[in-house]
């Protein structure tokens, strides 16, 4: 199977015209990664994303002196797509290759160069749907902690007594009349 059938069966360009493939191919040429290769260190300028053709890349961060794993990426997943929104991004985490990968190394000036492509936009439009779900997930993770460190109140905490007395706070209600 070549570069372009193998890219043409990914489900991100499952309905993009072959031809629009092929020319992404002779913009964006495959490279092919060896196992064990680290492809982005944590900390270093951000200038371009993956897109996995074929293999696994495994991203993990490192803090406070541990290496904690984040995630695996597959064919038909994107990692380090931050570089393509955000100028001057810092990578958040290093990839480095489980499996031999063949990925296609897309950066800023192929999305400008390849406007009119399918196979781009495709791409385009599958980065923005990832981006959402990853910003909907971090969102649901955040509410998660914020429930967690800020229990509802019991009962009696919500109708705590005041500092009024129920005779002052009836006269208040009915606006001091007796």
């Amino acid at each position: 199977m070549n570069d372009v059938d193998k890219i043409s069966s990914l489900y991100v360009f499952r309905s993009t015209p072959r031809a629009d493939i092929e020319a992404l191919c002779a913009l964006a040429p495959p490279q092919d990664f060896a196992a064990g290769a680290v492809v982005f260190h944590q900390g270093d300028v951000a200038d371009r994303a993956l897109l996995v053709v074929e293999g696994r890349l495994e991203a993990t961060v490192e803090a406070g002196g541990r290496v904690r794993r984040v995630g695996e990426v597959g064919p038909g997943e994107v990692v380090g797509e931050q570089a393509l929104f955000h100028m001057g991004a810092r990578r958040s985490a290093t990839v480095s290759v489980l499996q031999p990968a063949r990925c296609l190394l897309v950066d800023r000036a192929l999305l400008e160069r390849g406007a009119d492509n399918l196979a781009l936009v495709a791409l385009e439009t599958y980065l923005l749907g990832s981006m959402a779900r990853r910003i909907r997930s971090t969102n649901r993770t955040l509410m998660q902690a914020w429930k967690e460190t800020h229990p509802k109140p019991t009962v009696l905490e919500t109708h705590a007594p005041t500092t009024n007395s129920l005779l002052q706070n009836l006269r208040r209600l009915f606006q001091g009349q007796s």
